[in-house]
């Protein structure tokens, strides 16, 4: 768990950057730099390739969330300092705590013996609903 909670802290400051879009981008490369590592530790092959792909299936499920994420930092800049200062205190708190869903995620995967190539991201939802004390569902391929 340390390198989960080491790009949790890399993510929560790459949700600060106010251009939205850029924000995006930046956390996309953080989550892919997280994928490698936990590869790395897992003795995993990582395929860049690949990890893209099952980001943007991940995103594909986020959607909402990211265009809330441009509306809010528009109506954040209607708002008084004090307010916009918690305002990005949350989106970073929520992009950190998203971090840990996807590390969780993946520690799991690789845990009960999945590789990239194996993730099957159909059961995404299901994963994201599930208390983070419940084990996250195996997301590996029904063979």
């Amino acid at each position: 768990m340390p390198i989960v909670y080491r790009y949790m802290a890399v993510s929560a400051g790459a949700a600060l950057v106010p251009v939205p879009g850029v924000d995006t981008a930046l956390l996309a490369g953080v989550h892919v730099a997280l994928i490698k590592q936990l590869c790395d530790h897992y003795t995993v092959s990582f395929s860049e390739h690949t990890a893209r792909n099952i980001l943007i299936a991940i995103a594909a499920s986020v959607i909402p969330g990211t265009i809330g994420s441009v509306l809010s930092r528009k109506a954040l800049r209607l708002l008084p300092s004090a307010t916009r200062v918690f305002g990005w205190a949350v989106m970073s708190a929520s992009s950190a705590a998203f971090t840990y869903g996807l590390g969780r995620l993946f520690i799991h995967h690789f845990e009960s013996g999945g590789t990239l190539l194996s993730f099957d991201t159909r059961g995404l939802h299901t994963v994201f609903r599930t208390p983070s004390a419940a084990p996250a569902p195996n997301l590996a391929a029904a063979q």
